[in-house]
């Protein structure tokens, strides 16, 4: 089982308090690395409600792109340090994901979330993976089609998001005038409102919302509005100041976008973890759907292509940013320590 985040949620004000006040960006870590390399062991935090991310699936095992990605990471963690790595998982929301990074309870936070400046501040980013936009979600009964339509009802999100920020941001600066801004602790209390009725709008990114619409067991009664308050880029979340395992997990990322799943398909139908002391065998892809496929694009088309539960199309804008972020020679020096 993983960490339950009902014992994280008790600890989550005192530490919350800690970082907004920078006692904790000063305390001295072992490099991840280094303790990957000598304890043989790295911990992970993910989502249970960020489809088609990091989610909890029928079965309570933790699924999405980014799960798909970290399980990834952890076998060529294997390959850098000539040994197996034991995974340690830990469920985050979306008000803890940041202090359980800073204050050292996860080496990695990977899921979606959104790279900001105030976030910057008391962590580090992976290169951005995805981009999405703060967009909304509604009864396709209510006759709610604009923001406009917003005036005089009840609109929400989820604490501890960038989306309630910009949600707020609108409010104050009178662009909508709800009745009432509801905040709710994850996505899945969201959905529940707008199910019930005790909500109008609920606001979160646009691939969230996708995903959240085809949990729901009438998809067809929700529509999304795309009309973007916020844009959302989203990375994975490291400790400051850790720039040998920031750059390890950047050039992973570049791997993933530069290596072919043909090459690696070995690999990507069969991995074999410990996660939390149970051992786990795992397929990420079992076939590279196109020859000309890589890592990322067999991942991505899983979770997000055209076939899937939660499709959402690549933009020409998302590709020119991910063929922007790899730099050269890469896969010369990695993941090899030189």
């Amino acid at each position: 089982m993983w960490i339950s985040k009902k014992f994280l949620v008790l600890v989550l004000c005192l530490l919350l308090g800690l970082v907004l006040s920078g006692n904790l960006t000063g305390q001295a870590f072992r490099p991840v690395l280094e303790k990957v390399k000598a304890d043989g062991v790295i911990s992970i935090g993910m989502r249970e409600d960020a489809r088609p991310f990091a989610y909890v699936d029928e079965r309570g095992e933790h699924v999405g792109f980014s799960v798909d990605m970290a399980w990834l990471l952890v076998k060529k963690l294997e390959e850098f340090a000539g040994k197996p790595i034991r995974v340690e998982g830990v469920a985050v929301t979306a008000p803890t994901r940041v202090p359980l990074v800073v204050n050292g309870t996860i080496d990695i936070e990977m899921s979606s979330t959104t790279h900001t400046a105030p976030r910057d501040d008391v962590v580090d980013f992976s290169e951005p993976f995805f981009i999405s936009e703060t967009t909304f979600m509604v009864r396709k009964d209510s006759g709610i089609k604009t923001l406009a339509d917003l005036n005089g009802k009840i609109v929400s999100a989820a604490r501890g998001t960038t989306n309630l920020k910009a949600l707020q941001k609108i409010i104050d600066e009178g662009v909508i005038k709800p009745a009432a801004l509801v905040i709710v602790e994850s996505h899945t209390e969201g959905l529940l409102a707008l199910q019930t009725g005790k909500i109008d709008a609920y606001f979160t990114d646009t691939s969230l919302l996708m995903g959240l619409r085809m949990s729901a067991k009438d998809p067809e009664n929700y529509e999304i509005i795309l009309e973007s308050i916020h844009a959302e880029p989203y990375g994975w979340m490291m400790r400051e100041n850790d720039s040998d395992w920031r750059d390890f997990v950047n050039h992973f990322l570049i791997w993933t976008l530069q290596t072919k799943c043909v090459d690696e398909l070995a690999t990507l139908s069969h991995i074999s973890l410990v996660v939390n002391g149970t051992p786990k065998d795992i397929q990420i892809v079992a076939e590279c759907k196109e020859p000309g496929f890589t890592i990322f694009d067999a991942i991505y088309d899983k979770w997000m292509g055209p076939g899937s539960a939660v499709p959402i199309p690549r933009s020409a804008e998302f590709n020119a940013l991910l063929k922007g972020i790899q730099w050269p020679d890469v896969l010369e020096v990695w993941p090899a320590k030189k």
